[in-house]
């Protein structure tokens, strides 16, 4: 599969997520996350995300929490759950901020984007 990801991505612990499409609610585990982009799993399939704007509040073991507007752009079945690939479209300031401070510093990490 080839990565069409316009930034580069982070790969993340202890962060969760709780998300919403207006109809139901759940908590998933983030994977990943850019400045423009996250990667939620465990997410049930009956919620229904892809190509449709959703809310989730984003948390960390630090007590950060970030109020996020995303629509989902890919999913993929895993068992009764699924993986889940957003793009950020509402976040506020702190959030690229905090992800700012995980970013790498190494410059050849840049040469991920085009």
């Amino acid at each position: 599969m080839d990565n069409k990801r316009k930034y580069f991505r982070m790969d993340v612990q202890g962060m969760e997520a709780d998300i919403s499409d207006d109809i139901g609610f759940c908590s998933a585990h983030v994977k990943d996350i850019s400045r423009f982009g996250i990667c939620l799993s465990d997410i049930p399939r009956k919620l229904h995300i892809k190509g449709n704007k959703f809310l989730m509040v984003v948390s960390d073991q630090q007590g950060h929490r970030f109020k996020v507007y995303a629509y989902g752009r890919w999913e993929e079945e895993n068992g009764f759950d699924m993986i889940l690939g957003a793009e950020i479209k509402d976040a506020p300031l702190g959030w690229t901020d905090f992800v700012s401070t995980i970013e790498p510093t190494e410059k050849d990490v840049w040469d991920f984007v085009q």
